[in-house]
C-alpha cells in the first residue's frame, strides 16, 4: 500500500496537495486503476470539477474479498455522498443514480434510518435483485461500490443551502466518542454536531459547494468493516506534536509521510 500511494503522490500537481487538507487513496486490483480513475474523474468533472481528492493506484496483488460484504454484523467504514440541490432539477440527481448503476459501479446495499432509535440500520443485502432504480425522494438509501474493500457511494437531495461532497466515516457504537476525539486531534479543531451520533468537519468551501468529513455512529451491535482498499490522507503541520496524542502506533513510511490506524481499523496517512 505504501509504495503504491507514494508513486501516485509523486504524480499529483503540487497545488492540489497544498489546497486540500484531505485526500483519499483508492487501491485498485492490478489492471483496474485507469478505468476506476477515469470513472471518478468523469463523475467529479460533472458535479464538482474543482475538487480532485480521489486518487487511484494499483496494489501489487488482488484484494481478497471477504465472504460477507455487508450484513447486519458489519458495515463498510467509509461512504462518499453527493448532496445535490433540488433547485437545479431532479434530473441531475437521477442522472447520478443512473451513473451509479452502470459498470464498473455495483449495487452494494440499502440502508434506512430509524426514526426512534439512533444510528444506521441495514435493511437489505447486496443482492443483484435489489439493484433497481428507486425514486430518490423515497426514504430508502441505496449505496454503490467500485469493488471489494472500496468505499460505498450515494447521492441525496438537499432543499436549502449549498451542495455538499461528504466523506463519512462510520464508527462502532462503543468507539464513536473516541473516534470524534481522534479526528478532532488530527484536524486541530472541534467537530460541528447536528445531533447525537453524528458530527462533521468542514474542510473546504467555495460558492455553492463545501467538502466535509463526517463521523456517524452505528447502531448498537452493528460492527464496522474497515475498507481495505481505501486510505484517508491528511495534511498536518507538525508530526512531532501529533504522534504522542494518537491511540495507535504511528510510523514513518517516507521522509514526509506517516501511517497509523484509527480506532475502527481504518488506515490513515499524514503528509
Amino acid at each position: 500500500m505504501s509504495s503504491s500511494a507514494s508513486d501516485l503522490m509523486s504524480r499529483w500537481p503540487r497545488q492540489q496537495q497544498l489546497l486540500l487538507p484531505i485526500n483519499l487513496h483508492l487501491l485498485a486490483n492490478p489492471g483496474d486503476s485507469l478505468l476506476l480513475q477515469q470513472t471518478l474523474d468523469r463523475l467529479l468533472r460533472w458535479l464538482c470539477p474543482s475538487l480532485r481528492i480521489f486518487h487511484v493506484s494499483e496494489r501489487a496483488s488482488p484484494f481478497r474479498a471477504q465472504t460477507r460484504i455487508c450484513t447486519v454484523a458489519g458495515y463498510p467504514s467509509l461512504a462518499i455522498t453527493f448532496f445535490l440541490h433540488e433547485a437545479y432539477g431532479e434530473e441531475r440527481i437521477l442522472k447520478v443514480l443512473d451513473f451509479f448503476q452502470r459498470a464498473p459501479w455495483q449495487y452494494h446495499h440499502t440502508e434506512s434510518c430509524g426514526s426512534r432509535t439512533r444510528g444506521i440500520h441495514i435493511t437489505s443485502s447486496s443482492s443483484p435483485s435489489n439493484a433497481l432504480l428507486r425514486p430518490y425522494l423515497l426514504p430508502s438509501r441505496d449505496f454503490y461500490s467500485l469493488g471489494a474493500g472500496m468505499p460505498v457511494w450515494g447521492v441525496r437531495p438537499v432543499h436549502c443551502g449549498g451542495e455538499i461532497l461528504r466523506i463519512t466515516l462510520y464508527s462502532s457504537c462503543d468507539n464513536y466518542e473516541d473516534a470524534v476525539r481522534f479526528y478532532e486531534t488530527v484536524m486541530q479543531r472541534q467537530a460541528e454536531e447536528q445531533k447525537a451520533g453524528f458530527c462533521w468537519f468542514t474542510l473546504h468551501t467555495e460558492p455553492g459547494l463545501c467538502l466535509q468529513l463526517a463521523l456517524k455512529q452505528l447502531s448498537p451491535g452493528v460492527g464496522v468493516e474497515a475498507c481495505g482498499s481505501a486510505v484517508l490522507q491528511f495534511g498536518v503541520e507538525e508530526m512531532g506534536q501529533l504522534v504522542p496524542l494518537l491511540p495507535n502506533p504511528c510510523t514513518p513510511i517516507s521522509t514526509t509521510r506517516w501511517q497509523t490506524e484509527d480506532l475502527d481499523g481504518n488506515k490513515v496517512l499524514f503528509q
